[in-house]
């Protein structure tokens, strides 16, 4: 009796266990991890200038917004960059660039501030004619002022090459 009772429960177990393997597989097959995709029928995009609204002064910041956004979306190849008349169509506006002290305790010298840039992006679908997202990217990044105008300038540059990669990844995965 022990010993049938033994191999049904190993029948019972080696079922199981290929049961679960078999669903295991089955599910991986059918499940990927690549957030979502650019539409099929987006196949070009076109970048207008950005356009700068901060009120910080420097137009040169616009200019190179609008050269990080085309070199990462050249870059990627994930959609054809076109000079107009895309499928998609990417506007961007620059719609700050502040600086603040970091938070000091009476008595400390300042010795860093916190820069942060927003740039307000609109995806729009010319083929659908419908706005995909419109969301704004910031980032945030801390500089020296030891240094003023040039750690300040690379601060802005910085946070302008992450929020032009986070652009790219929401265009292309839309996560």
């Amino acid at each position: 009796m022990t010993k049938f009772s033994l191999c049904c429960h190993c029948q019972l177990r080696i079922c199981l266990v290929s049961l679960l393997l078999s669903v295991v597989l089955i599910a991986g097959g059918c499940y990927s991890f690549t957030g979502g995709s650019v539409p099929p029928h987006l196949k070009t995009i076109a970048i207008a200038t950005v356009t700068d609204r901060s009120s910080f002064g420097q137009p040169i910041w616009r200019e190179v917004a609008t050269q990080l956004l085309i070199e990462r979306f050249r870059n990627d190849n994930t959609l054809q960059l076109v000079d107009r008349d895309g499928n998609a169509e990417l506007r961007a506006a620059l719609t700050s660039i502040t600086e603040e002290p970091v938070t000091l305790r009476p008595g400390e010298i300042e010795r860093e501030r916190k820069l942060r840039v927003s740039l307000e992006v609109e995806y729009f679908d010319a083929v659908k004619g419908r706005t995909i997202f419109r969301r704004t990217f910031t980032s945030e990044q801390f500089f020296p002022i030891a240094q003023a105008a040039t750690a300040r300038d690379q601060a802005i540059r910085t946070a302008l090459e992450q929020i032009t990669a986070d652009v790219l990844l929401a265009v292309v995965s839309d996560w």
